[in-house]
């Protein structure tokens, strides 16, 4: 056999190729690129429509905005929130169909202020129209109060129009009627509703919204409105850019986890680790085993993650904070560069409020967050001096700082999607579940001119 042929008689040692490199180059390549997404909606596309022409199909699929199809949304609220503008604005910043039920009718010369809901097939009717020419054009679309029943669900069923994301805005009903009130006195903008045409719809929508959207419960997603217009809307868009967790294949995830004392930082990352069967390294530990390598910047964070069960299963890195190096040396790394970076925001009372209860016993060991009934006991118990609040006060500024550079550095590095802070004074469980999302989920849709700017 001639030279040069076998990997184990290379023509030079430069030409021996890397498999394993090139194997994991493409494989984060079609994770971070969506190809398996694209693959799967084009698949979706030729079995639901069956086009006499595929590849022509394939080709309008993928001339679209997204590749992974057109954003498909449905927007649902009681009535008298002032959901219209909030769709229409959605609708304009990402280039969507806006498809109003409301607006359908009243073009139609149907008025239903006061008589709660129109004739049913009517309205399906007129939705339909627009869904139909929508999708003839490849065009995104978002649907304002439609369905508002199960009859209504039905139809879209059986048009094979399946919506991307379900927004439930929500509110109570005493709220509502005092935001009306306030329409009514010219306090705010908004459309009056009669109190009594109010009443009404309100038990309508009660009876039937929860169950037409049943069918969409993984789609589903509800959005308190109380909190401001500004802060509903950046929820609703934020959230439609979020594409389905995939079926794909995927590298191993390397996650850096910041978070000051106090947020449950080893509990989020611990279970984080083990959710996705990854190794958890502690920057703190690995500080205190001095096994660090004088010419790594990364010291000896950069030695165990380099090590072999790391590569192979990936890998959560948690720390309080990092040093510039480390974060420039972990971008410069082809194969330590992270797949995402998450920093965990609790306020500084949050920290302090569920540190202080912490206590510990210097004869046993244990750890106690209630004071036990034996006198003798209590007496003894302690605090540790990294607990004291003066202490945690300090450390929560030095993460504030360490959590900014590190985001700026990602982002500046144009691998801000990747990024993503995480409100952490909630219930830890919400804490969580927020985390594994922007986790195990591809990363989101680019944000539209309009939100960037």
């Amino acid at each position: 056999m001639r030279r040069g042929t076998k990997l184990d008689d290379p023509v030079t040692v430069e030409q021996v190729p890397n498999l394993e490199a090139s194997q994991r180059e493409i494989e984060e390549y079609l994770h971070e690129h969506q190809a398996y997404e694209v693959f799967d909606y084009l698949l979706k596309e030729l079995m639901l429509k069956q086009p006499t022409d595929p590849l022509e199909h394939m080709l309008k699929c993928l001339r679209t905005e997204f590749p992974t199809g057109p954003l498909k949304v449905i927007v649902a609220s009681p009535p008298g929130m002032g959901r219209a503008a909030l769709a229409k604005r959605l609708a304009e910043t990402f280039g969507l169909l806006y498809i109003s039920a409301g607006d359908l009718l009243a073009e139609a010369g149907i008025h239903t202020e006061g008589s709660g809901l129109a004739d049913e097939q009517t309205v399906v009717d007129l939705v339909l129209g627009r869904l139909r020419q929508a999708t003839k054009n490849m065009q995104g679309w978002l649907l304002d109060g439609f369905p508002r029943t199960r009859f209504q669900t039905s139809f879209l069923k059986e048009e094979s129009m399946v919506p991307a994301h379900v927004l439930l805005l929500k509110a109570d009903e005493q709220w509502i009627r005092d935001r009306n009130a306030s329409i009514r006195e010219g306090e705010i903008e908004g459309k009056f509703i009669s109190p009594e045409a109010l009443e009404k719809k309100l038990r309508l929508h009660s009876c039937h919204t929860m169950a037409a959207l049943e069918v969409y419960q993984e789609q589903l997603f509800v959005i308190d409105t109380k909190d401001g217009e500004d802060r509903v809307f950046s929820e609703m868009a934020g959230r439609i850019r979020i594409l389905p967790r995939s079926l794909g294949p995927h590298p191993p995830p390397r996650v850096i986890l910041l978070g000051p004392r106090g947020v449950g930082l080893q509990e989020h990352g611990g279970r984080l680790a083990e959710r996705c069967g990854v190794v958890l390294v502690d920057a703190a530990l690995v500080a205190k085993e001095g096994d660090a390598p004088e010419d790594d910047p990364l010291g000896g964070i950069g030695l165990r993650l380099r090590r072999e069960d790391c590569a192979k299963q990936g890998w959560v890195l948690i720390a309080n904070t990092m040093e510039d190096a480390q974060v420039q040396a972990l971008q410069e790394d082809p194969c330590l560069v992270p797949t995402r970076v998450v920093a965990l925001m609790a306020s500084e009372e949050t920290c302090v409020q569920r540190l202080r209860h912490i206590l510990h016993d210097p004869v046993t060991g244990e750890v106690w967050t209630t004071l036990p009934k034996s006198d003798a006991l209590r007496k003894r118990l302690v605090r540790k001096p990294q607990d004291q609040m003066s202490v945690v006060q300090e450390a929560h500024r030095a993460f504030r700082r360490s959590a900014d550079v590190v985001m700026q550095a990602f982002n500046s590095a144009g691998r801000g999607a990747r990024c993503l802070e995480i409100h952490a004074d909630g219930p830890p469980l919400k804490v969580f579940n927020d985390l594994v999302d922007f986790v195990e989920r591809p990363l989101a849709l680019p944000a539209p001119d309009a939100l960037a700017a």
